[in-house]
C-alpha cells in the first residue's frame, strides 16, 4: 500500500501559524508575503497560493471571492462542517469575519424554504459591511474633525 508522506516546510509552518492567529479576519496573499518579509523568510507568492489552494481543499481554510478585481480572502476554521451551515459578515474596513452561527439562521432559512421556496446554500457565503469596532472608529474620526 503506498502512502502519501505530507511535510511541513518552514515557510508552510510560518503560514499556518499567521493564518491561526489572524483566524478572526480575512486575509490576503499580500497580508501572508508581508509577514513573511517581516520575519525575513522570502517565500514566492505562486508557492502561498498553491499552499492555501491545498488548505482550502483540505477544508482548513475558507476562501471568500471577492468582486471582479479584487482579491479573495482567506480565513482558517477549526470547524468547516459548521460553515457550510450558515453565513458570514465580513467588515470591509478591518477584514474581520463574524460567523452567523445562532438560532436566526433557522429562522431564515426555513422562512425562504416556506415562503419562498428555496432551499439556502451557505457555503461560501458572506455578505459585507462594517464591523462595530471600526464603526466607532469612524465616528470618532468624524466627532475630531468637527
Amino acid at each position: 500500500m503506498e502512502r502519501k508522506h505530507e511535510y511541513q516546510t518552514k515557510s508552510r509552518q510560518m503560514i499556518l501559524d499567521y493564518l491561526i492567529r489572524n483566524k478572526d479576519r480575512a486575509v490576503h496573499v499580500s497580508d501572508i508575503i508581508r509577514h513573511m518579509d517581516q520575519e525575513e523568510c522570502s517565500v514566492n507568492k505562486t508557492t502561498v497560493y498553491r499552499y492555501l489552494d491545498k488548505l482550502v481543499a483540505e477544508k482548513t481554510l475558507m476562501k471568500y471571492v471577492a468582486d471582479k478585481g479584487e482579491k479573495a480572502g482567506y480565513q482558517y476554521v477549526e470547524q468547516p462542517s459548521r460553515c457550510q451551515k450558515h453565513l458570514h459578515l465580513q467588515c470591509s474596513e478591518c477584514g474581520k469575519v463574524i460567523h452567523l452561527d445562532c438560532d436566526f439562521m433557522k429562522e431564515i432559512s426555513e422562512h425562504i424554504l416556506s415562503d419562498h421556496g428555496f432551499t439556502l446554500c451557505c457555503k461560501d457565503s458572506i455578505l459585507y459591511g462594517v464591523c462595530d469596532e471600526c464603526s466607532k472608529k469612524e465616528k470618532k474620526q468624524k466627532n475630531k474633525i468637527r
